[in-house]
């Protein structure tokens, strides 16, 4: 009898050992694992999504993102983009950054104030900005969040419903792009810079 013990004993832990060897891996630090849109396996791990912003052709306008109408009227009226991660397009009147002098900086390029907003998504973020129909530069930094990286700006959203107080500098006037990384998400929002009326 002692000795049918063992043999069973033996038995059950050889099939543990079988179904742990043959249970799949988990999946690597920050990848997507078709879970749900916005959610994240490693909050802190994003991987730099190449660069793709789109071009124009110089003399060809810019094709500028439409807002989206934002619910929440106590953080905005307008975004930009699909998101979940959303430049406020109350920043952009028509479409444009208002290049002011008072935002000019000592290399002539302008610094202006454009809080994004989080919706729905927690985890790691990297915005990037660039010019697209020409040579120029730009960038995107948020106030008290993240850090500069992999050319942009990398932060992690801790809660589903941020408010990035953030800036973003561009060389003059032109058309411009960011590019919108996370992880369950990359998108481009196109906007143009140019002196404000006023």
């Amino acid at each position: 009898m002692v000795r049918l013990i063992r043999v069973m004993v033996i038995a059950a832990a050889l099939s543990v050992s079988a179904a742990c060897e043959s249970a799949p891996a988990p999946a690597p630090t920050g990848s997507s694992t078709g879970a749900a849109p916005g959610t994240v396996t490693s909050p802190g791990a994003l991987a730099a999504v190449p660069l793709r912003l789109p071009t124009v052709a110089a003399g060809e306008p810019c094709p500028v993102t439409e807002p989206r109408p934002w619910d929440d009227h106590d953080r905005a009226y307008r975004v930009l983009g699909p998101g979940p991660v959303y430049p406020v397009a109350d920043y952009f009147p028509a479409g444009v950054l208002p290049l002011r002098e008072r935002d000019r900086q000592r290399d002539g390029s302008f610094t202006v104030k454009v809080r994004w907003l989080g919706a729905g998504y927690t985890g790691p973020v990297l915005v990037r900005a660039g010019r697209i129909d020409g040579p120029g530069t730009a960038s995107v930094e948020f106030s008290y969040l993240g850090e500069r990286r992999d050319d942009g700006h990398h932060a992690v959203l801790t809660r589903p419903d941020t408010d990035l107080p953030a800036s973003t500098t561009v060389g003059g006037p032109g058309c411009y792009a960011y590019q919108v990384d996370g992880v369950s998400f990359s998108f481009t929002v196109v906007f143009r810079a140019a002196p404000a009326s006023s």
